[in-house]
């Protein structure tokens, strides 16, 4: 992956941990779902937004990963871009880097499709969602 924007940082909860004293890997989908909330929040393009504008984003894949341990009290830096943009979806890149080391923890992707609020069909990518990723992001997601 390439270097990825830091969007979101979290500190290790004594709860995300399990009985070997690590961050239970399922916690992961929640710390890469907080960062791409934190994307869309500086796209300001929020869930209320698309909503308003008639359509929602579905999760279609998820996958993480697993590189390094975290642990309780870690500080962890949470990376996220969109790297392709398909007719109806938006797959992203993501990375979780500890701070002080830095180790890279655990990287993974996740997909979303653009769908019709009334219709919950698949529909083409909203044009100001993608012009809004294109002028946030450094480099362009790919096209397909």
């Amino acid at each position: 992956m390439a270097d990825l924007p830091s969007l979101y940082e979290n500190r290790v909860r004594f709860a995300e941990t399990d009985l070997q004293g690590i961050v239970f890997y399922g916690t992961f989908f929640t710390y890469q779902d907080e960062a791409l909330n934190e994307y869309f929040r500086r796209l300001d393009f929020l869930y209320e937004r698309m909503r308003e504008a008639g359509f929602t984003t579905h999760i279609v894949h998820a996958d993480m990963d697993y590189r390094a341990p975290a642990r309780f009290d870690d500080v962890i830096d949470n990376r996220i871009r969109v790297d392709r943009i398909g007719r109806s979806s938006l797959s992203f890149e993501y990375e979780a880097w500890r701070q002080r080391d830095p180790t890279l923890l655990a990287e993974g992707n996740v997909t979303h499709v653009t769908v019709d609020l009334e219709t919950d069909e698949a529909i083409a990518v909203p044009t100001p969602l993608v012009d809004r990723i294109v002028e946030f992001q450094d480099r362009p997601p790919d096209r397909t």
